[in-house]
Order: structure tokens, then sequence, then C-alpha cells
């Protein structure tokens, strides 16, 4: 089994800092701001919606703990599967077998990119998004972008080191083939023809 990294850039870091923390701070909040109820008070003047409020704004960090563990980590090449390791959920799979084409992405891919159903920047970038057509996106930086399409579909992803990652994915993938970027001034050296 094969290992490849992916570790968030900079800017995620802060952002996914800065957004759990605001997160975490709403049930503080909504839990003080209510006259008269302490942190697990169940008597006082807040009223039914009052106290709903308080209880959903507990949600707050638990989207935050389901964003982290849907967030990538790193990708696995063997037992026939290119895997998508993630923090805290189940990796998602695409055979290798499957796998036809593979090409590295431009800097500035996925400026224009529409997020259809997706994260964008809380602990990476992940989900469904759209530029030339649909794909699923598992990236942890906006740089360093390799697309696979396997059975007809595009999947993106951000290895650390895309071109060792790219060389591995072309030995283990015995149908897949480089193909060159249609974004201008992203001209790679062909590997495979």
């Amino acid at each position: 089994m094969r290992r490849y990294p992916m570790s968030l850039s900079a800017g995620v870091r802060v952002l996914s800092g800065f957004v759990v923390l605001v997160m975490c701070a709403i049930p503080l909040l909504a839990w003080s701001i209510f006259p008269g109820i302490a942190i697990g008070d169940r008597h006082g003047p807040g009223g039914p919606g009052a106290e709903a409020a308080r209880w959903a704004s507990l949600l707050a960090p638990l989207v935050a703990v389901a964003c982290w563990a849907l967030g990538p980590k790193g990708l696995e090449i063997g037992g026939g599967e290119l895997r998508v390791r993630r923090n805290g959920w189940r990796p998602a799979s695409i055979p290798l077998s499957g796998i036809r084409e593979i090409a590295l992405l431009p800097p500035g891919f996925l400026r224009g990119a529409i997020r259809t159903f997706g994260v964008g920047g809380l602990f990476g970038y992940y989900g469904w998004f759209y530029k030339k057509g649909a794909f699923r996106l598992h990236a942890t930086r906006t740089d360093r972008l390799v697309e696979v399409v396997a059975g007809g579909k595009r999947v993106v992803v951000s290895p650390d080191e895309p071109g060792r990652f790219v060389d591995a994915l072309l030995a283990a993938a015995s149908r897949a083939t480089l193909r060159q970027p249609v974004e201008p001034g992203a001209a790679i050296a062909s590997r495979r023809s």
C-alpha cells in the first residue's frame, strides 16, 4: 500500500481554526444571551422558544465535527483501488481498473468552479463541484491538483507531491493515460502515450 499525504494549505488551516472557534462559541453565546438561563439550567424565564434555540445552537459544533470527519487527509494506491483517506470517515474508493485518464491541472483550475454540494475551505475542499462538467473534489488546497477520470466520472485530488503520485497511479492503473490539461499555460511533459 503506497500512501501520498495531502496537507492543508496555510489558508485552509487559518480558515478552519477561525470557523471552529466561531462554531464552538455559538452555543456559549446562545446559552448565555437568554436572560436568567445558565448553561445546563432548565429553569428560568427563557420560555420554549429560547429552550429550542439553545438546543439548536449545539448543532454548530456538530457541523464542525462532521466537516472535520469528511475532510481528506491522504491518498492510498493498493489492493486494486485508489482510496481517498479522510480524517474520521470511511475512505472514498476508485477501482484502478476503471481509471482511463490522469491529468495534472494548472494553478487556478478551481477559480470559477461552482460548488454544487460540498465544502469550500473548512478542513479542505470536498464534495461535488462544477466546471466544464461535474466533478468530485477531495482537496486540501487549491494548487497541486490532479484529475482522475474513472468510469466517465471526474475526481480531483491534491497530493503533496503530484508528480510522484501521477507516476505511481500510471504504473498501477494499466489502462490509464496521461492527458494534457485543457487549460492554457499548463503544459506538462507526457509520461505515457
